[in-house]
């Protein structure tokens, strides 16, 4: 069960937002921006009033700002090479210095626009990325939570996860949510299984801990499998590579 969490496979081709809506100022505002700067990303309202963005609409963006990129460095040259033969013309009709000093002028000019063309583009860019990946880290944060709060499996699954993983089981002490306390309580000796490494295994609950994940003490150290602990990490990691690309 705790592979699922931390190793997500894609099982459909659309991203679904959850019930949960504690940040929907953050999701209609990244909504707008994509709706306004990208309107080739379609974003779905189902009939239970989710939220779906289709990958393929992703992959589409993806193509788009890439072309885009490609045909800003063609037109980039164009325009320069342009702005040399104007200026080769009019050094010819006013005399050879006189030209130099007005190519050398409408090149700089070009130059000039370009760059500020270049650089309010990566900012909207940027911006827009950034909001992008705000939208899909709402949207995940949402379908683990909500599927955690419905299924104590879940909790269960993190804990034997880590229980196997121990170097030191002699005492472990498993710290949950408090509305999952009594189903997981029961599974002591399931997650025992015979172990003769457990001497002792005991239950807490723990309203710093949400639904879906666990925080275990041990004599050598402290393991934190919370699940917003785990979707830090992989937020973190996801916005590190994509701050590289």
């Amino acid at each position: 069960m705790s592979n699922r969490l931390i190793n997500p496979q894609v099982v459909n081709e659309k991203v679904v937002i959850g019930d949960f809506r504690s940040d929907i100022v953050i999701d209609r505002q990244a909504e707008e921006v994509v709706r306004i700067e990208f309107p080739e990303v379609d974003i779905i309202t189902s009939v239970e009033g989710n939220k779906l963005i289709p990958i393929g609409s992703l992959l589409k963006l993806d193509k788009r700002l890439k072309k885009e990129d490609e045909q800003k460095r063609i037109e980039s040259a164009r325009m320069a090479a342009e702005a040399r033969d104007d200026g080769y013309k009019k050094g010819y009709q006013d005399g050879l210095n006189k030209g130099h000093e007005e190519a050398q002028k409408v090149i700089d000019n070009f130059a000039s626009l370009i760059n500020a063309a270049t650089r309010q583009r990566e900012v909207l860019y940027d911006d827009a990325k950034k909001n992008i990946l705000k939208l899909v880290n709402s949207i995940a944060r949402k379908i683990t939570f909500g599927a955690a709060r419905t299924d104590p499996e879940i909790t269960s699954g993190i804990i034997s996860g880590v229980i196997d993983k121990l170097v030191d089981k002699s005492k472990i002490k498993v710290k949950v949510h408090p509305d999952h306390y009594p189903i997981i309580e029961q599974q002591i000796d399931f997650f025992k299984r015979d172990s003769t490494a457990i001497k002792e295994i005991t239950i807490e609950p723990d309203p710093r801990v949400r639904y879906g994940g666990c925080y275990i003490e041990t004599p050598s150290g402290d393991i934190d499998a919370r699940v917003e602990s785990q979707m830090d990490i992989i937020t973190g990691t996801f916005e590190n590579n994509h701050g590289e690309a």
